[in-house]
């Protein structure tokens, strides 16, 4: 296939309302396991990686109601996390199964909506423009899905060990979610694959096995799903880009000092001024004025440092998320418990040390 995809460009002069008539089936209800800890319940610095998904997705103007599917572990802590969510948000227990779970969340969205999207959780970086391109493809073809064409060669083996042939990667697309379908397309389609006792992967293999195509919309920026600790570390960077300010806000405070200093002497020199003048004297109003603008210097000083300390303690709470998420993580997370909807009973036990 070219390397080209659906060109889905959106008419930006067109100043109609936007008719919210998509469903979401979000898929959250995988165990973990290659990272150790709850990749989409771990707070860092007060915030998930679920929550930072479904903000996106919440801030679609297509979207009209989710469902999110969720482990029975994890049931009550995004009961918490969504219950102030500005649309309908459904929970559904998943199965044993990607396909499991997001059978159940179809069968769980309102009827009315005729198309469904599929998202893992697990993939925070989906936005409202992503959403849109790929529903107007999908109401094109009946069903669409995000990616782009692989750069890496490809290699095919039995065994993962010994090579066994190269693929054309000139055919080949590297698949992500959003997944968008006409929703009877995918209800009638996942009934096939059931009754044929086969598993799939992805949701727009059930629909390949019926023989209805899918559109490929061509998405190059970041969309990582995020499985390994090197996801973790590019996700949670990209969630907190601070080491810019942090460098900054170092030299900040290099010169806040030198000039705090520089504030405590004229703080001094306008006190004795003002002790030393007479009520009557002609310069009284202007060393007022002086001692004013002094004391306005002090403060702004005080608010600097104060940033500066905020700054620092963000720096460590963003180290401690890469370097070590599971007990370090947990700690800072439950001083910020409320922040985040959560107990230090549920961080405890996403971070790995609740077992």
């Amino acid at each position: 296939m070219a390397e080209t995809g659906v060109d889905i460009t959106g008419d930006e002069g067109n100043a109609e309302a936007v008719t919210a008539d998509l469903g979401v089936v979000l898929a959250a209800a995988g165990s973990s396991q290659r990272l150790g800890f709850d990749k989409l319940f771990t707070p860092v610095l007060g915030k998930t990686v679920f929550q930072e998904g479904l903000e996106q997705i919440l801030a679609s103007p297509r979207v009209a109601e989710i469902v999110v599917a969720v482990s029975a572990a994890n049931e009550e802590t995004v009961r918490r996390l969504v219950e102030t969510s500005p649309k309908p948000v459904h929970i559904v227990l998943g199965g044993a199964e990607r396909q499991d779970s997001v059978i159940a969340g179809l069968a769980a969205l309102n009827p009315a909506l005729e198309y469904v999207m599929i998202q893992d959780a697990a993939r925070p970086f989906v936005t409202p423009d992503l959403i849109e391109r790929v529903l107007a493809a999908a109401k094109v073809h009946g069903a669409a899905v995000c990616g782009h064409p692989v750069i890496d060669t490809l290699k095919e083996t039995e065994d993962g060990q010994i090579v066994l042939r190269t693929l054309d990667r000139s055919r080949v697309w590297a698949v992500q979610t959003p997944q968008i379908f006409y929703r009877s397309f995918l209800v009638e389609a996942y009934a096939a694959v059931n009754a044929g006792g086969h598993a799939v992967t992805d949701d727009t293999a059930a629909m390949e096995a019926m023989g209805r195509p899918v559109a490929l919309v061509r998405h190059d920026d970041l969309n990582l799903k995020i499985t390994r600790k090197s996801d973790w570390e590019v996700g949670i960077r990209q969630f907190f880009p601070v080491e810019d300010d942090i460098k900054v806000a170092g030299d900040l405070r290099k010169l806040v000092h030198d000039f705090s200093n520089q504030v405590t002497s004229l703080l001094g020199f306008a006190y004795l001024l003002d002790a030393d003048c007479p009520e009557d004297s002609p310069l009284k109003n202007s060393i007022n004025c002086l001692n004013e603008s002094v004391q306005k210097c002090h403060e702004i000083t005080l608010t600097l440092q104060r940033y500066g300390r905020e700054l620092h303690a963000k720096k460590t709470g963003l180290q401690q998320g890469l370097t070590n998420p599971v007990p370090k993580v947990a700690a800072k997370a439950a001083a910020k418990a409320a922040d985040a909807a959560l107990t230090p009973e549920e961080i405890a036990r996403l971070s790995g040390q609740g077992r």
